[in-house]
Order: structure tokens, then C-alpha cells, then sequence
């Protein structure tokens, strides 16, 4: 699985930590008249954690694509407060990038499919010596590349949307914002859709996903908030573990003994703060790898899940002596 550390991607001087996307009280007021501004979010509240898949549902004109693009950095908010990693959005694309698929997508009509790609790469910061290898892989992912000849101008509906999807994956981001990506998609394009999902989670990359298709946003995600009219009707509950989800990630944080967190959970990144995330393929591994760090002298200060696919009544903790 793909990380936003790989080799492809220009070194923007980001952190290790994990990406978080957060807005606090976001409301936003478009003025097309003074007299009767239009309200498209009012007072939106919600976070998506490194690890994690976030969704946001609701009819045509209930403000999702307001929310993504605010969250992206698009727009600036008229109120209330969004971050990501801490900092404001635009400081974020400055500084790393984001993978962002807006609805509709719009690029010159007379580019080639591999050139539109090839020229999206370069602004997005991949290296030179990457892109080819880039630009081919998203577009073998995306069932493109038979098409990689063929005009923008001359793609259509589905065709389109897994344009749009390559853009956003050719670049390997931490924070990925997809923008009505099932809106028209048939059946295989679906199915790859999902692949690239589970594909593309990671322990520092937080995915948010619109959609008026609650569903299967409620399929694709951790959590669903929905929101209509510009405000919150119902915020993202984590979704129930079943036996497909015990594989997982969590962040365990530490007193002292951090030095002992690679050589147990080699796949381990560090958060800051003496706070790692580990993916484990269940409880058993999680629980082996924590007693193995108390027993090289590690002190626990906490373990939580990154994201709502597990059950917390599963960890054993009491079973590693925390």
C-alpha cells in the first residue's frame, strides 16, 4: 500500500505526522446580491482523523461541494475555523498539496488524456523522474489507458469521472478530497473505485469523500455526516466492526520507550507527541506487539483506534498489564 512518503512525490518539507482535516463552525455567505445574500453552510462542524475515510452526504444544494472546496482551500469560509495538519488549507497546498477532484471537472478540452495527466503531475510536484511511471499506473488503475490518446473533449459521463479520479491520484497526497465521484459511474468503474479506496488508506492520509449516494459513501467510509441546506442534520457515527474489518489502525501513545515502537511495529509512523500509528491485522497482533514493548521496558501511556473499524470493547488491554 502507497503512502504519501513514497519516492514519487516532490519533498514539499511537510511533517511525518499524520494528515488531520478539521472545520469548526464553518458557515459561508455568498453575496450575489447585498440585500439577500444566500447562506450555503451554516455553523459545519466535523474532523477527519489520519487513517481515516470521511464522508459527507446530502441532496443537490445541501452545500457539499462548498464544504470540499472550503476544505481544500478552494474558498475561504465567512466564518468559523478549518485546518488541516493545524494550518490553514491554503499554508497546507503550499506547502505539500492536495489531491482534489472538484465537480465538474474542468481542463481544455483539446488535451490528450496521458498529456492532461502528464501536465496535472508536474503542477502537482512529482518529480520528473516519476512521472511517466505516475501517469501510467493511474491510468492503468483507472481503466484509461486505452483511452490515453484519446481528446478530454471526447470523454464522456463515466470516462470522465475516472479522468477526474486519476488527476487526484497521480500525485500521492496525504489529504485526498473527492467531490461527487459516484455521481453517473456504472458498475465497473464502481468496483475499482472501491479498490482504490482501500487502496489508497494510509496512516497519515485522511480521505474525504461527497456524495448524494449515502449508501454507499456509508460503504466507501468511517463515517458519514450529512448535512442539508447548509447545516448539519447528522453527524458521522462510526460504523459497527464486523470480521472484514479486523484489521485496523491505531495510535498508541507513550510515557517513554519510543525507541522500541519501530523494531515492534516496523510499519509504524510517528505522530508527534510520543504518538505512533500501527496498522495490525487484528487484536491479537495488536495485543502481542504491546506486551512485547512493556516487556522491553516501554511505559503506555494509551492505545485508541485511528478510525472507527473497530470495536474498542475488543483490545484486551488489561491482558498486556496497561
Amino acid at each position: 500500500m502507497s503512502t504519501a512518503s513514497d519516492a514519487g512525490t516532490a519533498d514539499a518539507g511537510g511533517s511525518a505526522a499524520g494528515a488531520v482535516i478539521e472545520l469548526s463552525h464553518v458557515s459561508k455567505t455568498f453575496a450575489s446580491r447585498p440585500a439577500s445574500p444566500a447562506r450555503a453552510l451554516d455553523d459545519v462542524s466535523f474532523r477527519v482523523a489520519a487513517g481515516e475515510v470521511g464522508g459527507i452526504s446530502g441532496p443537490a444544494g445541501a452545500g457539499k461541494s462548498t464544504l470540499l472546496a472550503i476544505a481544500a482551500g478552494q474558498l475561504r469560509p465567512s466564518s468559523g475555523s478549518v485546518r488541516i495538519d493545524g494550518i490553514e488549507p491554503r499554508r497546507f497546498v503550499e506547502r505539500e498539496g492536495i489531491a482534489y477532484m472538484p465537480q465538474p471537472l474542468a481542463l481544455p478540452g483539446g488535451w490528450r488524456v496521458a498529456d492532461a495527466l502528464t501536465r496535472l503531475a508536474v503542477l502537482s510536484g512529482v518529480r520528473p523522474t516519476y512521472t511517466k511511471h505516475r501517469v501510467e499506473a493511474a491510468m492503468r488503475e483507472l481503466g484509461l489507458y486505452d483511452d490515453r490518446r484519446r481528446r478530454v473533449r471526447s470523454l464522456k459521463g463515466d470516462a470522465r469521472l475516472r479522468l477526474g479520479l486519476a488527476q487526484a491520484i497521480v500525485a500521492d497526497h496525504r489529504v485526498i478530497i473527492l467531490d461527487e465521484p459516484l455521481d453517473g459511474m456504472g458498475p465497473e468503474s464502481l468496483d475499482r473505485l472501491r479498490e482504490l479506496i482501500v487502496r489508497l488508506r494510509a496512516f497519515d492520509r485522511a480521505i474525504l469523500i461527497a456524495s448524494r449516494d449515502t449508501a454507499e459513501l456509508q460503504r466507501l467510509t468511517d463515517r458519514v455526516t450529512l448535512i442539508d441546506r447548509g447545516r448539519t442534520r447528522r453527524p458521522g457515527t462510526p460504523r459497527r466492526a464486523t470480521p472484514a474489518d479486523a484489521e485496523g489502525v491505531f495510535h498508541i501513545t507513550l510515557h517513554h520507550g519510543g525507541e522500541h515502537v519501530l523494531a515492534v511495529f516496523p510499519n509504524a509512523i510517528s505522530l508527534g507527541r510520543s504518538t505512533y500509528a500501527v496498522r495490525v491485522a487484528g487484536f491479537g497482533p495488536l495485543n502481542h506487539g504491546l506486551r512485547e514493548l512493556l516487556d522491553r521496558g516501554a511505559l503506555l501511556a494509551a492505545v485508541t483506534p485511528a478510525h472507527a473499524a473497530v470495536d474498542t470493547n475488543a483490545l484486551a488491554v488489561n491482558e498486556v498489564g496497561t
